[in-house]
């Protein structure tokens, strides 16, 4: 029984929230929606100041969620992230999949090589890019928007690159925090980020794939991994939306390289 629990849960996570929902959004060219009145930036300047906060950063930290809504199912996964220069890195997650059973994982280096576990599997991978790329699915997420920002990485970056056009659109606010909001129009899908005005740092993502470019990502995953093609869903009718939220930031605290244990 609880092999099938883990097995149907591997399958629904990976493939459901990772191939559906966090790959569908990728690395995206971000254009920056005009924040209405008191914006006095132009959409360059903020762009160069988030690249810039996170690169003068010895430390952060966070905790959030993400909730992701594919072909009618709903998916929430808790997360928390820790990192440090120059390549500690801490992210754990869980997702309550089944009733009976909550998935666990978490991706981190605390020094001596870099380490992925899903459930109580736990491996050691070639490179950070690696192991974070192979937990960006089953984390919800989490464990590519701060991390690749952080580390600056390009193929997961989440600030990617800005346009200089703008959209009218007027700020919002991630809780208590007025943000900036940038949105993206990417090949059947939307990207939206919210980055704080006083800390130029992401508070949220927000990512909606349309039905149709659902059902080819679901089709070129079931070329890549046969194994599970039966099980695909066949219809995508409402295609996907996720939110990812960051909370209870804090910067340039001191870890030490335990800290970055699970």
């Amino acid at each position: 029984g609880t092999i099938k629990i883990m097995t149907y849960a591997k399958l629904k996570l990976a493939l459901g929230i990772g191939v559906a929902i966090v790959l569908a959004g990728g690395a995206t060219t971000v254009v920056l929606s005009s924040s209405g009145a008191g914006h006095n930036l132009p959409p360059g300047e903020i762009i160069k100041r988030a690249h810039e906060k996170y690169a003068s950063l010895t430390s952060y930290s966070d905790e959030g969620k993400t909730v992701a809504t594919l072909n009618g199912t709903t998916f929430t996964t808790t997360f928390s992230v820790k990192l440090a220069r120059p390549g500690f890195y801490l992210i754990e997650w869980e997702q309550s999949v089944h009733a009976n059973y909550i998935n666990k994982g978490a991706v981190w280096s605390a020094g001596e090589g870099d380490f992925l576990r899903m459930g109580s599997d736990a491996t050691k991978q070639g490179s950070l890019e690696t192991a974070l790329a192979s937990a960006t699915g089953i984390s919800g997420g989490a464990a590519a928007t701060i991390p690749d920002t952080f580390f600056s990485m390009k193929w997961g970056n989440a600030l990617g690159s800005a346009a200089s056009s703008a959209k009218t659109r007027a700020s919002e606010k991630v809780g208590d925090v007025d943000c900036y909001v940038f949105t993206s129009d990417v090949k059947s899908q939307t990207r939206t980020m919210w980055i704080g005005k006083q800390d130029f740092l992401i508070h949220q993502v927000r990512t909606v794939t349309s039905a149709a470019a659902m059902k080819a990502l679901m089709a070129d995953a079931a070329k890549r991994h046969p194994e599970f093609a039966a099980r695909l869903p066949q219809s995508y009718s409402q295609g996907s939306t996720s939110t990812e939220t960051h909370e209870n930031i804090v910067v340039n605290e001191k870890f030490s390289a335990k800290d970055f244990v699970p």
